[in-house]
């Protein structure tokens, strides 16, 4: 499933803009960049270096929403503000579900995440045969999760025991968490599911 294309709009407007003031902050990239347009033009890879100096220095946003340089609403600077509970690292883009694709944290207990493409569906992106290992920026959006549009992937195959147990570990994420389509997650467990009684067979009726 993708976001509309106006929330696509929205969300690139924001997020490069975001991105136009952190590297005016740190200079990641030394040349001058005279808008964020001018920044969404850079290739993939200097836009990469800008997001990951900006993982050190999240509150940067705090940072831009009180200066508010792009001259935002109050609504759309409400969203900028809510990427602070953003999720970065390495997730298996596991499962496409009707609704999201699931990607699946690679942490001790790992954590399934149910994901919205933006323009590009990411069976274009990364291929269509899944798991597949990437690294990424997972980030809240009206109520929705979407990844920053910038996704490093990992030529990897996986066996059988790997599937195996990636598809316990799913199980496991979902048993603890359920599939997380909203952030920040609750940090609250589901509960145990309480198995089903079995039915007690009667005895036997005895023959006169």
């Amino acid at each position: 499933m993708f976001l509309t294309p106006q929330d696509v709009e929205l969300f690139f407007k924001l997020h490069r803009a975001l991105m136009f003031f952190v590297n005016q902050r740190l200079k990641v990239i030394p040349d001058d960049i005279a808008s964020p347009d001018a920044f969404s033009s850079l290739s993939p890879e200097a836009r990469l270096k800008v997001r990951d100096a900006f993982l050190n220095r999240t509150d940067l946003i705090q940072a831009f929403v009180e200066e508010n340089p792009a001259s935002l609403t109050s609504d759309e600077l409400d969203i900028v503000r809510s990427w602070q509970h953003l999720v970065h690292g390495k997730f298996y883009v596991f499962r496409q579900l009707k609704k999201y694709m699931v990607f699946l944290s690679t942490d001790q207990q790992p954590v399934a995440y149910g994901v919205l493409a933006l323009s590009q569906p990411f069976d274009e992106l990364i291929g269509p045969y899944l798991p597949v290992l990437t690294q990424t920026v997972l980030l809240p959006f009206k109520g929705m999760i979407v990844y920053d549009g910038l996704m490093s992937s990992y030529r990897i195959s996986f066996g059988p025991g790997i599937r195996r147990s990636l598809n316990e570990s799913f199980n496991e994420a979902k048993a603890r968490h359920g599939i997380v389509t909203t952030l920040p997650m609750s940090k609250a467990s589901l509960p145990a599911k309480t198995p089903k009684p079995r039915p007690v067979p009667l005895p036997p009726i005895a023959k006169t």
